[in-house]
């Protein structure tokens, strides 16, 4: 296709490059191994901007410019972002006393977590960062948003990643605002009343209300769901169930985003327009289809405000508002444009959002829809205008079952490169879960907040648990067919990088050469296909050992492992049998790689020397990984090429950034 003939076809197409430039510049900070100097950014601005200026009556070095622009843009935003945040807070050790007020309560599968706002610790000042504080399971004090409470604890600093690579939560809590975790050792003591900010005190007892009452009608099983689909706290849901929800490809329902501000803002606005339409007078007079949008509107900020106004809520109400925006002006409400936009912003508040997994697979699964749904809009057109029921009932079906392979299918790289599994089963979970949930669950569950205030919300709680225990059944059984929850190694960056390109160039453009994402994308498939996993995992403490023995791993531990230690494990060598082992002799050779112990340092022709104790200078040329070695650098895989070993450490992965809590020296 002639450059020329190309540039025609695309027109109006190239402005959709520009968010992405955006998002690029802000993978590229979040890729530095050490923070940048805070001029860096805006330095490359101010030389785009300029650069800009220079090649205006240039269309070709224009866009070139305009692209380096909003890449530098999004670079210098993050380092902003970084920038406005608090620093790490200095964990005390030990029991210590610890005060604050109650920004939240969050219900547990068995007892329930507060995060306490403005913290002190004893008599010093009021710290910068949130506590996340796990009560005592027999402390069932009645406790409202708003109280000052005090008591005993133990605090833990923000965790490092279970190996190097793996997901980190210290960079979410960074961003999020929290400086530790904590574990309460007494019942907590209500010191304080409620504080000046009464809205939000008065949100968080009203979540607390709701969810209390629909667990006094419905059985944990389906009034766990209940609760989670009215008020957003999801942690009280039994982790079997949980898992049921993620191994039939259903966990979506669980997170309160898009599928759920799009059901709310689509039945308020479909039963306003119902209702405006009923009288002709009113049908011909008032513009009824800008006041349904207004209520769908209204609705969706108000579902997402009682919902905790989490990210992915926000992120999904600010596309679903650009789209009840653009139906009051007119405008086609979902376009590929607005879905930009929508990115856009959600970038400039929260560029952090772009290495979460709700960002990467909520605007994945959209700009697929949009993209799909255009391409066949004229054969999905024909279906619905078929000439019997039948048919019509059929085109809504294949509808559905797009909408969910679209939509599933964009995503799944993204969960994949998260979570490390892949769920075959997500379309007939889908076919039946998501119209369940839009048409009968969704409905009932607001129309018992409706009948809350009159004490009478169990006549549509109960059918609304119907619907719910449908679900959990389906999720039961499809959970428990052969290969329900496939289990992948870890994705390089590159290869879901390609990935997210080829999604992207495959999307955004209208003429064949938007085939070339096709290419980018088995690219992708192949770098993850070809990655080889490590050797050797030495765990932060050094006290848990896994060597890769072909078919087997080889899982030496201190003490017997638990399901929680074991899962980066299942992840590492996903379909590889974990053999638990022991090394009772002196020296254990699995491979290239030797156990041995500190007074039993003989190297041997080893590659790698690993030992719990303490091994460093007994084999001057030969890498050793022992517990000073973990201490200094966390977590540490390890790869045997041949007689050499390359080590990857998570001081090394994570590099020298604000969100790092600093590695102790050696001592």
């Amino acid at each position: 296709m002639r450059f020329g003939a190309w540039l025609e076809a695309e027109q109006g197409r190239f402005v959709l490059v520009l968010p992405v430039a955006f998002g690029i510049g802000i993978l590229a900070y979040f890729a530095l191994p050490a923070e940048p100097a805070p001029c860096c950014g805006w330095l490359a601005v101010g030389l785009a901007g300029a650069g800009l200026l220079v090649t205006w009556r240039w269309p070709y070095g224009r866009f070139g410019l305009a692209i380096l622009l909003f890449a530098s843009l999004g670079f210098a935003r993050a380092g902003l972002r970084t920038a406005e945040a608090p620093p790490l807070m200095s964990v005390p050790q030990g029991a210590v006393e610890l005060a604050g007020t109650v920004a939240r309560i969050e219900p547990l599968a068995d007892g329930r977590r507060i995060l306490l706002a403005a913290p002190r610790v004893g008599d010093g000042p009021v710290l910068a960062r949130d506590v996340r504080l796990r009560l005592r399971a027999d402390d069932t004090r009645a406790l409202q948003a708003g109280v000052g409470i005090q008591t005993y604890a133990l605090l833990f600093p923000p965790g490092r990643p279970a190996y190097p690579g793996a997901f980190d939560p210290g960079r979410q809590d960074f961003f999020s605002g929290v400086g530790a975790d904590g574990l309460a050792l007494e019942p907590v003591r209500v010191v304080g009343a409620a504080g000046p900010n009464v809205l939000a005190a008065d949100l968080q007892n009203l979540r607390a209300g709701i969810a209390q009452r629909v667990m006094a009608v419905l059985p944990v099983d389906t009034g766990s769901v209940a609760v989670t689909l009215l008020t957003g706290d999801e942690q009280a849901i039994p982790p079997p169930e949980r898992q049921n929800f993620i191994a039939a490809g259903l966990a979506h329902i669980l997170a309160v985003a898009g599928l759920h501000v799009g059901i709310v803002m689509g039945l308020a606005f479909f039963t306003t327009r119902f209702l405006l339409t009923r009288r002709e007078r009113w049908a011909l007079l008032l513009p009824a289809k800008a006041i349904a949008a207004g209520a769908a509107l209204a609705a969706g900020v108000g579902y997402a405000v009682l919902t905790g106004a989490h990210l992915p809520i926000l992120r999904s109400l600010a596309m679903a508002s650009l789209a009840t925006i653009g139906i009051i002006a007119g405008r086609r409400a979902l376009s590929l444009r607005g879905l930009a936009l929508a990115a856009l912003v959600i970038l400039l508040m929260t560029p952090e959002a772009i290495v979460g997994v709700s960002f990467q697979m909520s605007f994945s699964a959209v700009l697929a829809l949009i993209a799909g749904f255009a391409a066949l809009r004229g054969p999905l057109a024909r279906l619905h205008a078929a000439p019997t029921l039948m048919g019509r009932i059929g085109g809504h079906v294949v509808a559905l079952a797009l909408t969910s392979l679209l939509a599933g299918g964009a995503s799944t790289p993204f969960a994949a490169y998260q979570f490390q599994q892949v769920q075959p089963y997500w379309i007939p979970a889908n076919l039946l879960a998501v119209p369940l949930t839009a048409f009968w669950i969704m409905p009932l569950g607001l129309i018992a907040l409706a009948l809350m205030p009159l004490h009478l919300a169990a006549i549509a709680l109960m059918p609304m648990g119907w619907g719910i225990g449908a679900i959990v059944w389906a999720t039961r059984v499809i959970a428990a067919w052969p290969g329900a929850m496939l289990r992948i190694r870890p994705m390089p960056d590159a290869a879901i990088l390609l990935m997210a390109a080829g999604l992207i160039w495959l999307c955004i453009w209208r003429s064949r050469v938007r085939r070339a994402g096709l290419a980018l994308v088995l690219a992708g498939l192949l770098v993850a296909l070809l990655a080889r996993p490590p050797d050797a995992l030495v765990g932060a403490d050094a006290r848990l050992i896994a060597i890769d023995d072909g078919p087997r791993v080889w899982v030496i531990a201190k003490i017997s492992p638990s399901a929680y230690t074991l899962a980066p494990l299942e992840s590492l060598w996903a379909g590889d049998a974990l053999v638990r082992a022991a090394c009772s002799a002196a020296v254990c050779d699995i491979g290239r790689i030797r156990l041995a112990a500190a007074h039993q340092a003989d190297c041997g022709t080893a590659a790698l020397m690993i030992d719990t104790a303490v091994l460093r200078g007994a084999c001057p040329q030969t890498p050793t990984i022992d517990r000073v070695f973990v201490y200094q650098n966390g977590a540490t895989l390890a790869w045997i090429n041949g007689g050499h070993a390359r080590l990857l450490t998570n001081r090394a992965a994570q590099g020298a950034r604000p969100w790092v809590a600093a590695y102790p020296p050696a001592p």
